[in-house]
């Protein structure tokens, strides 16, 4: 008696293992080409979820601010989360790193100074969570800055360990509680103010 035979479902991607011609690159790309076409409207739609920003650019914030708003635009809602994570993580160091001084004591009296990169990379290793509410009871970050951060820092833990839900909303929600956090650390605006059309230092304005 022959038994039935059994099947089982399995996801096979095997472009990767065409030989690498001219022929086989023509394929890929238009492969690749008919996956982006076929995305292309709902990404356009959700440029305009997104924030404006006018930011300092300095530190290695930046690119990882473009890349998380990019995931979001191209639909990838989990990776677009985890890394609004990251970059809220990397701009919480990055205001500490601009924020601390050492005072030495003894003899010879010297002003004080900021700590090398090599010390500074010692705080890399420091909890993140600890680092905010350091940041926050020494008044270098607003409360509503602080809250934006911690959420973030919920929000990655739960997709880095892969507790988290592939949504929009949730990518949305993650990109508007970073933009809280880059208001109130590296954005122009943090600064300056826009009076009569012209954008002028807070001080003055």
């Amino acid at each position: 008696m022959i038994e039935d035979p059994k099947y089982i479902e399995v996801y096979v991607d095997a472009l990767s293992n065409l030989p690498k011609n001219d022929k086989n690159r023509e394929i890929t790309r238009q492969s690749l080409k008919i996956q982006f076409e076929k995305s292309l409207p709902e990404a356009v739609e959700r440029f305009w979820d997104l924030p404006s920003i006018i930011v300092k650019p300095q530190g290695e914030y930046l690119a990882f601010l473009s890349e998380a708003r990019i995931l979001y635009i191209a639909g990838h809602f989990y990776s677009c989360v985890a890394m609004c994570g990251i970059v809220g993580e990397r701009l919480i160091k990055d205001v500490s790193r601009a924020s601390i001084l050492v005072q030495k004591i003894g003899a010879n009296h010297h002003p004080p100074q900021r700590p090398s990169d090599t010390a500074f990379d010692q705080l890399e290793r420091i909890e993140v969570s600890h680092m905010l509410r350091f940041l926050e009871k020494a008044d270098l970050l607003s409360g509503e800055a602080s809250g934006a951060a911690q959420k973030l820092i919920e929000m990655r833990n739960d997709y880095a360990h892969a507790r988290g839900k592939a949504s929009q909303p949730e990518a949305l929600k993650a990109i508007k509680f970073l933009h809280i956090l880059v208001e109130g650390t590296v954005s122009v605006f943090k600064d300056f103010d826009i009076k009569d059309g012209i954008l002028v230092p807070k001080t003055t304005a």
